[in-house]
């Protein structure tokens, strides 16, 4: 069953109780994490929702050019993906929708980037390997410092915020390779910074399906559910996935021009599946 989300509505601050206002219903935008197996339609999924600029980390864009309209930055770095998030909450734009696609890379790059740091920082280390660089705890902590830096800032962005992920196979506590399921390919705790959580998949019968893991809104079905753009849009509404964005303090817009960089447009392309 899907429920409609509800009017913002404004609070009226109240003196006597310091900086403390009484809560109220907002009319969020949807903070989404997307995984699921190559072929399940998560980029499809993902370039349906209003005014899309797509982070294109593996060449996906090329695939979808000539069947939606969006606005792609094609990049292969973590600091790529960094400016480019810092781009769209400092400057005026006309996105309602930002894709990092997928986040699996990001995690890649991120660790590739870092490694190859230690591997010149730290050489008298004990993770130091010659060819490459056995992190431990301090450096992993350093590796995750930024990852969660980058999702507060997608976090924040007053955007429709996508993020897709790749499939593996979910090991199982205290035994040895032995397969348990499946789960997101990224850092193992991804899921938390988002609102929701939708693994998109094929059934026995090659239908697209979606089905819940997390939703803090309350809004989805509970229950698996074709694959499909209108769920969301039934669901969070058209006036708050759609309005348009917001930024610097308090939600004023900076005296900026509205300008369309570093996103270029997509390419046209054939038929394709990421």
């Amino acid at each position: 069953m899907l429920m409609k989300a509800s009017p913002a509505r404004t609070a009226t601050p109240d003196p006597a109780a310091g900086p403390f206002q009484r809560a109220s219903a907002l009319s969020r935008r949807i903070k989404l994490l997307l995984w699921g197996d190559a072929g399940s339609g998560k980029t499809t999924l993902a370039l349906q929702f209003p005014r899309p600029a797509l982070i294109d980390l593996e060449g996906g864009a090329d695939l979808y050019g000539g069947k939606f309209d969006f606005d792609v930055f094609r990049c292969s770095t973590a600091d790529e993906v960094t400016d480019a998030v810092t781009w769209l909450a400092t400057h005026r734009h006309p996105y309602r929708t930002v894709i990092l696609d997928p986040v699996s890379a990001y995690w890649d790059q991120l660790q590739k980037k870092w490694s190859d740091i230690f591997l010149v920082r730290n050489r008298g280390s004990k993770g130091y390997r010659f060819e490459y660089f056995d992190m431990g705890p301090r450096e992993w902590q350093t590796v995750k410092a930024e990852h969660k830096n980058l999702l507060r800032l997608l976090c924040a962005l007053d955007m429709n915020v996508i993020l897709t992920a790749r499939q593996k196979p979910l090991y199982a506590d205290g035994s040895f390779m032995r397969v348990a399921g499946e789960t997101h390919d990224g850092e193992k705790n991804l899921g938390y910074a988002f609102d929701s959580v939708v693994q998109l998949y094929r059934d026995p019968k090659d239908r697209f399906m979606a089905r819940v893991q997390k939703d803090r809104t309350g809004l989805l079905p509970t229950e698996p559910f074709p694959t499909s753009y209108a769920v969301f849009e039934q669901a969070f509404g058209i006036e708050s996935l759609a309005r348009p964005s917001r930024i610097g303090q308090g939600g004023q817009v900076e005296p900026q021009p509205e300008r369309v960089i570093p996103i270029n447009p997509g390419p046209q392309a054939e038929e394709g599946e990421v």
